[in-house]
């Protein structure tokens, strides 16, 4: 089991985050593209776009009315009429193509004036939005640090379908590391951050030899699957039937430095603007 094989380290760790990755901003590039303004005529909705995008860049926001790239994150902003006043509100799609609902607030502008391209009333519905929309990344800056600073909470399952005492080794093995690198893990699984599960499979490829495969699961509290880490071997046949011994904690340290490296992933992630409180 721990002899060298093809791979660089038996059991090596192939973790593949789901399409959580964090959003890069890339220096000196837009962050944020703002596309024409919903709501508009043509012409002043182009003409809004680009003074917020402006007002967003004296802000020290990246934005951008023309500009973007694989990392750039949509700013859609709309207008809707009420009565003498126009209310807005903005959405954000990011790269992966998830939506952060943003929110909805009175802009105290006529809407005909912006309706009918008068600049001041542009120029004056840009600095209002800018103000709105910077003060909502900057709460969600700091709300990422405090989060950022907080240590994440674990806890194992029970492995499942391994040989022999795998199941319990496997777990006891994880439980174990993590008390080492200074992560006790909780006896509860529904008060953690994230949970961690494993799932084995053996099956017999020639007379005196076996495959194995070793899939840790990174889990949120809210039980969606956050991500994986793969692991794989071939051993002599009959080899993990009984007890795994040192075996176990060998696949382990293998499992959690992929899965370490997801949840620091997912730790150093935030949305540009956060979704809505109710």
């Amino acid at each position: 089991m721990a002899a060298c094989q093809p791979l660089p380290q038996p059991f090596q760790a192939d973790s593949r985050a789901k399409a959580t990755d964090a959003l890069i901003r890339p220096i000196g590039e837009a962050s944020l593209l703002v596309p024409p303004v919903g709501g508009l005529p043509a012409g002043p909705d182009a003409a809004l776009a680009e003074a917020l995008a402006k007002a967003l860049n004296d802000k020290d926001v990246p934005a951008s009315a023309t500009g973007r790239n694989r990392l750039t994150a949509v700013l859609a902003v709309t207008l809707e009429s009420r009565g003498n006043d126009a209310a807005w509100r903005w959405d954000e799609r990011l790269p992966d193509g998830t939506v952060q609902a943003g929110e909805s607030r009175m802009l105290g502008i006529p809407p005909a004036r912006l309706a009918a391209g008068d600049a001041t009333a542009l120029k004056q519905a840009a600095t209002t939005m800018a103000e709105a929309i910077a003060q909502r990344l900057s709460a969600s800056a700091i709300e990422a640090a405090q989060i950022s600073a907080k240590p994440a909470t674990l806890a194992v399952k029970e492995c499942e379908g391994a040989p022999g005492d795998g199941n319990r080794s496997l777990r006891q093995a994880m439980r174990e590391l993590l008390i080492l690198n200074g992560k006790t893990p909780l006896p509860d699984p529904s008060g953690a951050d994230y949970v961690i599960g494993c799932a084995v499979k053996v099956w017999q490829d020639s007379p005196d030899s076996e495959r194995v495969t070793i899939e840790w699961v990174l889990l949120g509290a809210d039980g969606g699957r956050l991500g994986e880490v793969k692991q794989a071997n071939r051993i002599p046949r009959g080899q993990l039937s009984q007890a795994w011994g040192n075996t176990a904690h060998i696949i382990a340290q293998g499992g959690w430095q992929g899965l370490s490296e997801i949840i620091e992933t997912r730790r150093r992630s935030r949305p540009l603007v956060p979704p809505a409180k109710s």
